[in-house]
């Protein structure tokens, strides 16, 4: 018996749209949309299809290149992600730098547990593609 979609799999692929390998998994869309209290912000981050499911760090940078909020998915089931992060001394009107960062371990990674006793060691992770974008925390005049 053979079944449509890959195990784990929560969304309908696209055919025209197949899953790529680590080294072209990207970043295809993000929107930001600041929450009406000026202290969080509500992020979406749109990935292209994977074959094997990536780790994806955020950071946000204030004007002063403090980073401000951060958050780690690790082996995200969808390439649709959608959060809100709480932003340490929000400055509305205060230009933020957003960063999205998609990477993999090496290619010959195999996950081991340690030997009794021994600490879990982690690789070093590759960042396959980075984006970054600007924005304020000015709410939409929608917002209530």
């Amino acid at each position: 018996m053979q079944f449509p979609f890959p195990p784990g799999t929560f969304f309908v692929p696209d055919p025209d749209d197949p899953p790529r390998p680590p080294e072209e998994v990207e970043v295809r869309e993000v929107r930001i949309e600041p929450w009406p209290d000026g202290r969080r912000i509500k992020v979406w981050v749109i990935l292209t299809p994977f074959q094997t499911r990536p780790h994806v760090e955020i950071e946000v940078f204030n004007a002063k290149e403090q980073v401000v909020a951060s958050l780690s998915v690790v082996e995200p089931i969808s390439p649709e992600l959608e959060f809100t992060l709480h932003l340490r001394d929000a400055q509305p009107g205060q230009a933020y730098r957003l960063v999205v960062s998609v990477q993999y371990p090496p290619p010959d990674y195999k996950p081991q547990a340690p030997e009794e006793g021994e600490e879990w060691t982690f690789p070093e992770m590759r960042e396959v593609h980075r984006y970054e974008h600007t924005f304020d925390l000015t709410p939409s005049p929608f917002d209530f």
